[in-house]
């Protein structure tokens, strides 16, 4: 039987492999979803990882993520407690290894999905999971910017019956946070054409090859 260490162990391997992929995949990025007429921009900043693990810890969020991509996280800087149980850190790590699967696979994008304690805008499912987003706000109510933000990671949970509404992606493209356009189509409706409402963030190239 396994003991709480051999538990921890594999919590721990399991966000540092999760670590691996959003570093490779995700930080750095912005992706952009269209679904008819309608966008959004969606950025994962290195301090939205911890919300995704499941885990408490005492560490900064930043500290926690740095750690975890440096194989150097021990078992003594997160624990579990009546918010973060065992059990859901065991059900989130695997879908969070996967959580690139979001921006490169056709998926559909969920309005108001009201949890017990949020109620999330927008929200990306690949009906496996569910990554709900929020608006990029600041401490003060202040909004930062119009990028959407990952807040928390949800598996099997009815996500889609607590929505209010549900549309199919038509497109996904990204970019690196440095650059101004984007220039990287990942998810195509072939039947569908760019809005005119999001060519001014898509490089010319881009736009002409997928309107072609």
């Amino acid at each position: 039987m396994a003991t709480k260490t051999d538990k921890k162990n594999v919590i721990r391997q399991g966000i540092i492999e999760s670590a691996a992929v959003y570093s490779q995949n995700l930080a750095g990025k912005v992706f952009l979803y269209v679904y008819g007429n309608e966008y959004f921009e969606v950025l994962f900043p290195i301090d939205r990882f911890l919300h995704l693990t499941g885990v408490e810890t005492r560490l900064s969020a930043r500290d926690f993520y740095k750690n975890a991509k440096k194989s150097k996280l021990t078992n003594n800087q997160f624990y579990f407690d009546a918010r973060h149980p065992y059990a859901n850190a065991k059900k989130k790590l695997p879908c969070l290894k996967r959580l690139p699967e979001l921006t490169n696979d056709m998926v559909c994008i969920l309005k108001d999905m009201q949890t017990l304690t949020i109620m999330y805008k927008l929200s990306v499912t690949n009906l496996e999971f569910t990554l709900g987003l929020t608006e990029h706000i600041g401490d003060k109510g202040n909004k930062i910017s119009n990028f959407f933000l990952p807040m928390s990671l949800r598996v099997r949970d009815l996500s889609v019956e607590k929505s209010s509404d549900g549309e199919v992606v038509d497109f996904i493209f990204s970019r690196d946070a440095s650059k101004s356009k984007y220039d990287d189509l990942l998810v195509e409706d072939k039947n569908k054409k760019i809005p005119d409402c999001v060519k001014h963030l898509i490089s010319d190239k881009l736009c002409v090859y997928v309107n072609k």
